[in-house]
């Protein structure tokens, strides 16, 4: 089972948002994926559709119920970790969908590759296919008000959201798929180099500002929650363990508590869709580190 989340007006405040709103939601078999129309429908129609955001559907609830997302990917954390977690802190209606036979089912999507979105639009019935993990991230962002509320803060997000998305690609790329005979040293490298550099950088950033726990403002951003999703995989790194405490990185685990506080945070990373997620992650990192 994966997890829907039933719209509030405010996911800025924490404490607005009851955990009893979060709803199960049924995994959907990749048989019944959407037709692609990521280049079969006219841009006019996709603008129009995409301009439709959540901060004009959260004043109607009929409005909200118009629009479904389904996130296309392995049931893996990998690529697909934080447009997940943007997806539930939205309120939106969503939910995890998993290729059956992907082999098969790969030349029907647009590039062949995973994560893909789906944003349905129930009462016109269009559909909208956006592939490619960055631009659905940036998408749902600006969906979603992650992304800043001027050129400024916009920057300011980006920098550190590309950050934390090259230190995890970092860590893909260099070390788990990392030849066996250069494994050892790539990691070694990794967590004496690269980690620290990465640590001292938003240690910095976050303790300057004026709101602790936050890289802009007092709200969260694609930038606080990849960042987060970055610590957290590095905490499952044994090597790394000893960089991280409350002591040593006050402030990333200050990022960390904010984004716990959010009710549809805590019932998305506690959901039953969430450990069998976690479950098959740990065995397929359990293989490529051999």
């Amino acid at each position: 089972m994966s997890e829907t989340t039933a719209p509030t007006s405010d996911t800025s405040n924490p404490s607005q948002t009851s955990t009893a709103a979060v709803i199960t939601q049924v995994v959907v078999a990749s048989s019944s994926l959407p037709p692609s129309t990521f280049t079969s429908t006219s841009t006019p129609e996709l603008a129009a559709a995409a301009a439709a955001t959540l901060q004009v559907q959260v004043q109607v609830q009929e409005a909200q119920e118009e629009v479904v997302y389904q996130i296309l990917y392995f049931k893996l954390h990998g690529m697909a970790a934080t447009t997940r977690v943007m997806l539930a802190l939205s309120g939106a209606r969503w939910e995890s969908i998993y290729p059956q036979d992907w082999t098969n089912e790969k030349h029907k999507t647009p590039f062949g590759l995973m994560p893909i979105l789906y944003e349905t639009h129930t009462s016109s019935g269009l559909t909208l296919e956006i592939p490619e993990s960055e631009a659905i991230e940036r998408y749902l962002a600006r969906k979603f008000g992650f992304w800043g509320k001027d050129a400024w803060e916009e920057t300011a997000i980006h920098v550190f959201y590309c950050s934390s998305k090259s230190i995890l690609s970092l860590y893909v790329n260099k070390v788990l798929l990392a030849f066996p005979d250069t494994k050892a040293r790539e990691l070694a490298k990794f967590v004496e180099k690269d980690v620290p550099g990465w640590i001292v950088q938003h240690e910095k950033w976050l303790g300057r500002s004026q709101t602790p726990g936050f890289y802009v403002g007092s709200q969260i951003s694609i930038a606080d929650i990849h960042s987060v999703v970055c610590l957290d995989r590095f905490l499952t790194i044994s090597e790394c363990k000893n960089l991280f405490s409350r002591e040593k990185t006050p402030n990333l685990f200050k990022l960390k508590h904010n984004l716990e506080s959010y009710p549809r945070y805590t019932a998305w990373m506690t959901s039953p869709e969430f450990e069998a997620i976690n479950i098959s992650t740990r065995q397929r990192l359990a293989v490529l580190k051999g």
